[in-house]
């Protein structure tokens, strides 16, 4: 059996399976409170006093929070995205038959004259009007 033995003045520090595995948790507790709970030294005092399993339980209620949070921010992100969607499908522009007339005649246009700027001028009136412009 391998045992280090870490010698600091009067204190002796065992470095065996069992405090590396406690010492790593500890570390990834650290790193991790910041993101989950706002009061982190409030974590390492609690660790010390109740002992680090209660520490984990304790923050894996809190991380319950942060999950919750995270799912009304999809939420909310899903339901403006379809709201976007149903604004754009809406548009002149993205009406089919503007659509394809456009895309023909810019494609046409981009064979036969070789001109990015020329063929995205054809689709200057379809986006004013696909704006409210003209009336």
């Amino acid at each position: 059996m391998d045992r280090r033995v870490l010698k600091g003045g009067d204190m002796k520090f065992n470095l065996d399976k069992k405090m590396v595995i406690k010492i790593s948790i500890l570390v990834a507790i650290l790193l991790a409170a910041p993101f989950l709970v706002p009061f982190t030294f409030e974590l390492v005092i609690t660790a010390d006093l109740l002992g680090l399993e209660a520490l984990v339980v304790f923050l894996l209620y809190q991380s319950r929070n942060v999950l919750l949070g995270a799912s009304a921010k999809y939420a909310e992100l899903k339901d403006n995205a379809r709201v976007t969607l149903i604004l754009l499908a809406s548009m002149y522009l993205f009406q089919p038959k503007v659509y394809l007339g456009h895309a023909a005649g810019s494609g046409l246009i981009l064979i036969m004259t070789c001109s990015a700027l020329l063929a995205f001028a054809l689709w200057m009136p379809a986006i004013y009007l696909s704006l409210g412009g003209f009336g």
